[in-house]
């Protein structure tokens, strides 16, 4: 990598980790954080309690591992602001990655990644509440980065059977909803290589094999019956007639009102097309351009999959939103000079709003919690006033202003050891 392409990573990335970083120190402890909040304010964490969690969670549950993810990122210390933006940045570097077919390291390769967040960011739903509630994070960025890290060897077309084995089955008990996709996707992949070279890698199958497992583990497993009171194990019949038309069509087209935004980026490079005709856009390989399909396909596929969702929420589109927002920044960076120019400053300016955003929602947040911290650490009457920022795509309302959590929030501050 030149100094320039190392420059150019620097800009893009160094501001947004700032911005991940700090935000993800101000995070308070809201909702479903509050029980590992507690977990962690009354044992010790050791390879033993840890093992005790995951077991808890897969039999009485949540059986995901992005809720073990969750429980550590809750580890009192700096762990969760270190490792919790690489997570983030990592997820992003992934996707680019996986639409490249190759580690990305360029000039341009760094704009693509820049442009693939900005869409993400104003396309996914809860973007902000995705990337610093811990509970969602685990749950959904971390399961995502899971199955990310499973599909990279698929596409650069080179893996290990053992290393296959256990992304493969992590992959699975990542997430029900996009295990599926994710699966098709291996396949479709298998498939294809078997096609060209009539042979099918040990490493591939073992992949496969131990995806499908994790994903039979985690639909199987006790706690999911526990979780939701018998209705994960709804025949697609009842399901369907309890949405009706109207309500499974919504489903369906909400992954396309998700993604209106990025029409804007598409708009700047059409009539980049348009108005400058002899700028030649550059032409992608054949293998970049049916990845870029695949992924779109993928997207759609996870979507479809959540009408056997027990329940639905903004949270699970966050993946079909991510591939889908990678294929378009791909190609529309591949458009003529001056379009790539108006994007790459359309997407800077859309980062700068979204991180300001952010910044303004958390700083708020974390002056809260700190007082609520100092007033419980120094035997002060704790002041459980709500903070003054409305719920948004970027932070949630704080759950103060619901009786139980308060209640819940006094009696674990007052009579808790206070984070060390």
């Amino acid at each position: 990598m030149n100094r320039r392409a190392v420059a150019t990573w620097a800009a893009v990335v160094v501001p947004l980790w700032i911005v991940l970083i700090l935000c993800t120190r101000w995070e308070a402890v809201q909702r479903d954080g509050w029980g590992h909040y507690l977990w962690h304010e009354h044992f010790p964490l050791t390879w033993g309690s840890l093992y005790d969690f995951a077991k808890g969670a897969y039999t009485h549950n949540n059986p995901r591992l992005g809720q073990v993810a969750t429980f550590l990122m809750f580890t009192p210390g700096p762990w969760n602001e270190i490792f919790t933006p690489l997570l983030e940045l990592g997820t992003f570097y992934l996707l680019v990655a996986l639409v490249l077919g190759r580690w990305p390291r360029t000039v341009d390769d760094a704009l693509l990644f820049m442009v693939t967040v900005a869409i993400v960011a104003v396309t996914a739903p809860q973007f902000g509440v995705m990337m610093f509630y811990r509970p969602y994070t685990g749950n959904y960025v971390f399961g995502l980065f899971v199955n990310l890290l499973f599909l990279i060897p698929f596409r650069f077309e080179r893996g290990r059977w053992p290393l296959m084995l256990v992304l493969g089955f992590a992959s699975g008990v990542s997430n029900e909803h996009t295990g599926p996709a994710v699966l098709g996707l291996a396949v479709a992949a298998t498939y294809l290589m078997w096609r060209r070279d009539h042979r099918v890698r040990a490493w591939q199958l073992a992949g496969i094999v131990a995806m499908g497992a994790g994903g039979l583990a985690l639909y199987f497993a006790p706690g999911q019956g526990i979780r939701y009171n018998g209705i994960a194990h709804q025949t697609l019949g009842e399901m369907f007639g309890e949405r009706g038309v109207s309500g499974n069509v919504e489903v369906v087209g909400s992954l396309a009102i998700y993604m209106l935004p990025a029409l804007v980026w598409i708009a700047i490079a059409v009539i980049a097309r348009v108005v400058s005709p002899s700028s030649a856009a550059r032409r992608p390989e054949y293998a970049q351009r049916r990845a870029e399909l695949a992924l779109l396909a993928a997207a759609v596929a996870i979507t479809v999959t959540l009408l056997l969702s027990p329940k639905i929420g903004p949270r699970l589109y966050f993946g079909s939103c991510a591939f889908a927002s990678a294929v378009i920044a791909s190609m529309v960076m591949r458009q003529p000079r001056v379009a790539r120019i108006l994007v790459g400053a359309g997407s800077a300016l859309v980062l700068v709003f979204v991180g300001m955003r952010c910044l303004t929602a958390y700083r708020v947040v974390g002056a809260t919690w700190e007082a609520r911290i100092d007033a419980a650490l120094h035997d002060r009457p704790l002041d459980l006033t709500p903070y003054p920022i409305v719920k948004s795509r970027w932070v949630l309302a704080d759950d103060m202003e619901l009786p139980e959590y308060r209640a819940l929030a006094a009696t674990a501050l007052q009579s808790s050891i206070m984070p060390r």
